[in-house]
């Protein structure tokens, strides 16, 4: 671009590019040789070399030699513009689209936007809450703006379609709101040709907006999917036993980690049960977990003793190739006619699970073994329990142990306070045996980091 007479148009259009506000600059005759990219948004129809002739409000500034720079500010759209930017969800933005449409462009505005099984939503708002509804995808008026081929359609009747609106609703414009949507905005007047101009940058805002928020959301979704089969399983009901949780992983933020527990039924009445950790923290040590927990489950469809149980997952784990290491207690309860059940435990490198007895003695469970996943010769070794009514076996992680006190981060919580927390629990149920030891982690932590921490409770009734 040259410069001419004085004017360096060059540099003024260095200087207004990035401004948010439009602004044209236009020459002693009237033509337009400057605008920026806020100016074409609004002004698409007035090109470089035209005269300047739009009737809307803006504020003249003379630069010389009879030329002038012209501003540009709709503070409401504007605002308008920031709202739409910060939605995060499909719905809510949809919402919000309608109701700042109704409120600056119309009396009353309906977004249609493409749906499952081929229908269409409509959302709708005459100042109001917004209501949606969902019909076949029919909606002739609409055609040409829904498929794409028009940027703007004058609407004159409604035709099919839930619009909400009465049929003398006076005129509409409707604009493209992203593939296969629409932005109708209907008013009992005509629409000026600067209302024309901001329905179609308001619409071109929202498409954006709409777009931004669907993947938004269909990325929660996905992740939300994800997260359920690395997250741990509502309890179930076992004959002769109650069952108690403590997760809480490290990363409250994404919800998932690396310690882990289930507990799986067979119609005979027995249960498989487990806790494990798995070495790393976050999203990679999530992963793994699903894949130990997935394959624990296939195989104790056809392995009930937890040590033969435990070769055959270190074995599966290692042909995944995973160079994370598993630490894993293993259990078949068995419930007894005369009550109570009977346990046989085997353990992969964890900590000892410790019984509470009933007169509030506790007992460690040795079943000491390697680690699972990582190396071809391995041994581990069984132990049976019986418990009595009243008895609960907690099996826990060891970020129960190695948490650090909040004001001495050198301080573990170790096996010793855990023991003594669960004297304090005789004769309470497994649910406030589990609370009594997840309180008491927690105020030895405050709010410091920690590492993943679990625990299970089962308790003969």
């Amino acid at each position: 671009m040259s410069s001419a007479v004085g004017i360096d148009l060059d540099g003024w259009q260095r200087l207004v590019d990035g401004l948010r506000e439009a602004v044209l600059v236009v020459d002693p005759a009237g033509v337009v040789r400057v605008r920026n990219a806020a100016a074409a948004d609004r002004f698409p129809r007035l090109c470089l070399g035209e005269r300047f002739d739009v009737h809307v409000a803006g504020r003249q500034h003379d630069i010389g030699e009879g030329w002038s720079a012209w501003y540009f500010t709709d503070s409401a759209l504007d605002h308008a513009h920031l709202r739409l930017a910060g939605g995060t969800s499909r719905e809510a933005t949809l919402k919000t689209i309608v109701q700042l449409a109704s409120e600056l462009l119309g009396e009353h505005c309906v977004a249609v936007v493409p749906a499952t099984r081929d229908r269409l939503e409509w959302w709708r708002c005459g100042g109001g809450e917004p209501t949606t509804a969902r019909t076949p995808r029919r909606a002739s008026v609409l055609t040409e703006v829904l498929t794409g081929t028009s940027t703007l359609t004058r609407i004159t009747s409604l035709g099919e379609g839930s619009w909400g609106v009465p049929e003398d609703f006076g005129c509409g414009l409707a604009v493209p709101l992203g593939l296969g949507g629409a932005l109708v905005v209907l008013r009992q007047g005509d629409f000026a040709p600067n209302d024309v101009e901001r329905v179609r940058l308001f619409g071109k805002h929202a498409a954006v907006a709409l777009e931004s928020a669907s993947r938004l959301t269909e990325q929660q979704r996905m992740i939300d999917v994800l997260r359920s089969a690395l997250l741990p399983l509502p309890l179930p009901d076992v004959r002769g036993v109650s069952l108690a949780s403590v997760f809480i992983p490290a990363h409250q933020r994404t919800l998932v980690g690396g310690d882990f527990y289930d507990v799986h039924p067979r119609t005979d009445g027995s249960a498989t049960f487990a806790l494990g950790d798995v070495c790393g923290h976050g999203l990679e040590a999530a992963v793994h977990s699903g894949r130990v927990r997935q394959s624990l489950q296939a195989l104790s469809l056809v392995e009930t003793n937890p040590v033969r149980l435990l070769h055959l997952l270190n074995t599966s784990l290692r042909a995944t190739g995973s160079k994370l290491f598993t630490t894993i207690v293993v259990g078949e309860l068995v419930p007894l006619a005369a009550g109570g059940a009977r346990l046989s435990l085997a353990s992969g490198g964890h900590p000892a699970p410790l019984v509470l007895r009933g007169d509030g003695s506790v007992q460690d469970v040795s079943a000491p073994g390697a680690i699972v996943g990582i190396l071809s010769d391995v041994r581990f070794h069984g132990e049976q329990i019986t418990l009595t009514p009243g008895d609960t076996l907690v099996l826990y992680s060891d970020g129960f142990t190695e948490a650090r006190a909040h004001n001495d981060r050198s301080e573990l919580f170790g096996e010793q306070r855990l023991r003594a927390v669960l004297q304090e629990c005789k004769g309470l149920s497994a649910e406030d045996i589990a609370r009594r030891c997840e309180d008491a982690v927690l105020k030895w932590l405050d709010t410091d980091d920690h590492d993943d921490l679990a625990l299970l409770a089962v308790q003969a009734v």
